[in-house]
């Protein structure tokens, strides 16, 4: 009877290690497997952070606002030289360069789905966001993940 009690609970405590082994292990190759999700969730920390990058997305709707001489036209939406240099702060806020570009994408997407910037201006707002981080002398110099508009 001694022999079989003994004999079931070494066989409980096999299976329990079993058991605890096998979901460690689980849990250990699903992180691995999805460090884009990772990247994402950090990025959306830091992009909170720099508050969203809002001077950045007022610095490229602004910069668009120029005559074909080179002066600027909009005078109500306010001044690119005072959101530039705040949408530089925010930027350095972002410690993570992939994390940089991945927030001006995001701004550029918003701009896009609103609407507000369209042909000539939305081509020159993504051409500007392409070299943002440059621009404020940080790196990346360039974000290669901004697409520029073909439409005319």
């Amino acid at each position: 009877m001694g022999k079989v009690i003994i004999f079931g609970v070494t066989c409980l405590a096999i299976l329990f290690m079993g058991v605890t082994t096998a979901s460690s292990f689980r849990t250990t190759i699903t992180i691995a497997e999805n460090p884009r999700e990772q990247m994402s969730q950090r990025c959306q920390m830091e992009m909170q952070r720099a508050q969203n990058l809002r001077a950045c997305e007022e610095y490229l709707r602004q910069s668009t606002k120029f005559t074909e001489e080179g002066r600027y036209m909009d005078q109500q939406s306010g001044d690119w030289r005072q959101s530039f240099p705040r949408c530089c702060e925010q930027m350095e806020q972002i410690q993570d360069e992939q994390c940089r570009c991945e927030g001006i994408k995001q701004v550029m997407q918003q701009e896009q789905q609103r609407g507000e910037l369209q042909g000539r201006e939305m081509r020159e707002a993504s051409k500007t966001a392409q070299y943002l981080p440059g621009l404020c002398r940080m790196s990346p110099h360039q974000c290669h993940n901004i697409p520029t508009p073909t439409f005319y």
